[in-house]
Formats: structure tokens, C-alpha cells, sequence
């Protein structure tokens, strides 16, 4: 595995949609679709690309067992064009995809390799990865492999938005968008965010210093948007409220690394806020109650300085 030094290049991987899952003689059990829609996560997608060919639009092929095409709509789903999933084991060599794209010169693009930006850093595998949530990998086309190793920019279009995600402001004023992962959760009182399920958001390994704050967008509390939306959102009385949990299994309580208003109008941005006096690595959950004016926090340490 290489890594280069990024581009200035955004990637945002989002996974919509809920599967639906039959059985031959009954219903699954509610345990088992909860499980099923959590692992959607853990698919691995290989992006081969298109180009366009004396106007018309061409699709680059994967022939390769270990894989397979999706379909127009399963592509919808994910808001990813010409993808395929790939069912190999991790450590398994990737598959090489094809084209027939030519340059102006007549020459062939070549395959250059499979990447994404992991941590911020433009990386080619040439194995399976082991990740723990869903993967894009995109294929780099070269008619000229003596250029330096490094994705083409895909081409311009819309931009998708992930369907939750919290604004990270540092100390310094700088910011940065950081993706939360969707879940489940065996409150069943909890909001479904548009899944089949109650749904829990969170992020694992998630890097806090003193001064640091953050507000968390998410998608499905409000009906019928199909965007992230800043929350918790105001209820019927135009209030929201922000509960900091404990846990007395784990001895841990959220309030010793967060601080946030309890309640407010809408009108006050919900900022949530790192008070803990050294660095630290946490996993932060998120859940929402009573059709989205209550979000509970729960944060757990893994690693302070």
C-alpha cells in the first residue's frame, strides 16, 4: 500500500437507502434485518469509471469472478455511477478492470491502479483492504504511465453530501467536516433517520483538544429533506434539548470531556464543546428521541493525553 500526498480532492462516500431482505417460508426476525442492514456498511464498492467516446458516454468493465455489476438502480442507491461490488476476501489481489478509451494520439489508457483517501492521504491498494465500513476504491486511467502516480481528477458534477456528519472548529478557527457512520441501536423509542430501524450515529476513533467544538448535521428528522439538517431541531414549542449521558456499567460519564446547553430555543446553535484539559481519542454515539428535539450524547475515552 502507497500512499501520495493528497490533491486538493473531496471524496464523500454516502450509503442511502435501506435493503430489503425476504425469506422463503417467513419473515426475518426484526434481529435479523437490523444485522443485515448494518452490515450494508461493510461492502466494499470498486468505482472502474466512464468517459465519453464521439459523444456518447462509455463505461469502463470489471470481468473478474469476485465481483459483481450493480444495476442502474442499486448505483442510485449509493449515488455512485458504473460501481461494482467486490466479494473478495481482505488480502485477496483486486481484480484489473478494462477499457477501450484511446487519447487523441491513438493511444491506450492503461489501468494505474485502485485508490482512495484514507486519513486525508491519496492511497493505492493492491489487495483487498481491511476496513470496517463501506469502501470506495476508483480506478486511475493513464494513456502515459510516466506521469507521477496520483488519481485523475474525476470529473466535475454534483457534489453529494454525506446524510450525517458533525462541523469539527478547532482552537484556531479552523474547521473541518468529519463523517459520522449510521448504526442501530436496541432503543426501539430512538428516531429511525429514514432507515428501517431505530438508528444510532457515530464515529469511532475520533481525535478531541481543549478548545474544540462541534455542531452535528444529520439527514431524516425533518420530513421530506433529503439533506443533513443542523441538529437536534426545535419541537412543537420551538425548543430542542441535548442530553450528555453516563454509563455506571463502563463508570463513565459524558459530561467530564463535553459540555453543551441542556435546552434552548432554535434560534441558539446547539455547539457542543471538549472541556477536558488534555488531548484525547474517543468513540462518540449519538441517538435522537421525541421526532428529533432530543439528542443524546454518549462519549466514551480510548486514548488520553
Amino acid at each position: 500500500m502507497k500512499k501520495i500526498l493528497a490533491l486538493i480532492l473531496i471524496n464523500i462516500l454516502v450509503l442511502g437507502g435501506a435493503g430489503t431482505i425476504a425469506a422463503a417460508t417467513a419473515e426475518p426476525s426484526p434481529e435479523t434485518r437490523i444485522e443485515a442492514e448494518a452490515n450494508v456498511q461493510n461492502n466494499l464498492y470498486l468505482v472502474p469509471g466512464t468517459y465519453k467516446s464521439a459523444g456518447e458516454k462509455k463505461l469502463n468493465t470489471i470481468v473478474a469472478s469476485g465481483t459483481k455489476k450493480l444495476t442502474d438502480e442499486e448505483c442510485a442507491e449509493i449515488f455512485t455511477e458504473n460501481a461494482y461490488v467486490c466479494t473478495k476476501a481482505a488480502g485477496e489481489k483486486l481484480p484489473t478492470p478494462r477499457s477501450t478509451r484511446k487519447d487523441k494520439e491513438g493511444n491506450a489508457y492503461v489501468f494505474n491502479g485502485w485508490w482512495s483517501i484514507v486519513d486525508g492521504t491519496i492511497t493505492y491498494f493492491k489487495t483487498v483492504p481491511e476496513f470496517a465500513e463501506t469502501t470506495f476504491l476508483y480506478a486511475d486511467w493513464r494513456a502515459d504511465l510516466s506521469q507521477r502516480k496520483d488519481p485523475v481528477i474525476p470529473d466535475e458534477g454534483e457534489k453529494v453530501e454525506p446524510n450525517h456528519y458533525l462541523m469539527l472548529k478547532h482552537g484556531d478557527g479552523t474547521e473541518e467536516r468529519v463523517t459520522l457512520i449510521r448504526g442501530f441501536t436496541n432503543l426501539s423509542n430512538a428516531e429511525t433517520l429514514g432507515y428501517a430501524f431505530a438508528a444510532e450515529i457515530k464515529i469511532e476513533g475520533f481525535d478531541l483538544k481543549p478548545g474544540d467544538s462541534f455542531m452535528v448535521y444529520t439527514t431524516g428528522l425533518v420530513k421530506d429533506s433529503d439533506k443533513a439538517e443542523l441538529s437536534p431541531i426545535g419541537g412543537s414549542n420551538q425548543m430542542w434539548t441535548i442530553d450528555l449521558e453516563a454509563s455506571g456499567e463502563k463508570d463513565n460519564d459524558t459530561k467530564t470531556y463535553l459540555s453543551a446547553p441542556t435546552s434552548a430555543y432554535f434560534t441558539v446553535d446547539p455547539v457542543i464543546t471538549y472541556k477536558y484539559e488534555t488531548a484525547g481519542t474517543y468513540n462518540l454515539y449519538i441517538k435522537y428521541f421525541s421526532k428529533g428535539s432530543k439528542m443524546a450524547v454518549y462519549m466514551e475515552p480510548i486514548g488520553l493525553t
